[in-house]
């Protein structure tokens, strides 16, 4: 496993992206989408002071996990929103975990030694 450890602005989401697709044959939109959702929930709502990533790719499923020292947030708990009934209807934000859900083939939540544990996997071809 590999890792990487961010501080918790947005113009890491670059270093990101690269460092997992050095793991990658190639690159995997929906694995882009979850990191971005990911990582900006974090940056956004945490108040921590790092992030750190850990990346593993058995073929063919990629493993993320997204630890932080941030406030304590299981995103497993929060209720899917009420999707709008046309775009027109749609609004911004609150679909970001919702939409993670749907595409990671798991995910698991952890609170240990004070840190965020999210483990995401995706089975990626």
């Amino acid at each position: 496993m590999n890792s990487i450890t961010l501080k918790p602005e947005f113009n890491e989401l670059y270093n990101l992206n690269e460092f997992i697709l050095n793991e990658l044959p190639e690159e995997n939109l929906q694995v882009n989408l979850i990191v971005e959702e990911i990582l900006s929930n974090i940056i956004n709502y945490s108040k921590t002071d790092f992030i750190t990533v850990n990346v593993e790719f058995n073929t063919p499923i990629l493993t993320l996990e997204f630890i932080d020292n941030g406030i304590e947030f299981n995103p497993l708990t929060k209720e899917s929103p009420k999707l709008p009934d046309n775009i027109d209807e749609a609004q911004i934000g609150g679909l970001g975990i919702f939409l993670t859900k749907q595409m990671a083939d798991g995910i698991s939540y952890d609170y240990l030694n004070s840190e965020n544990h999210l483990k995401i996997t995706k089975r990626v071809e």
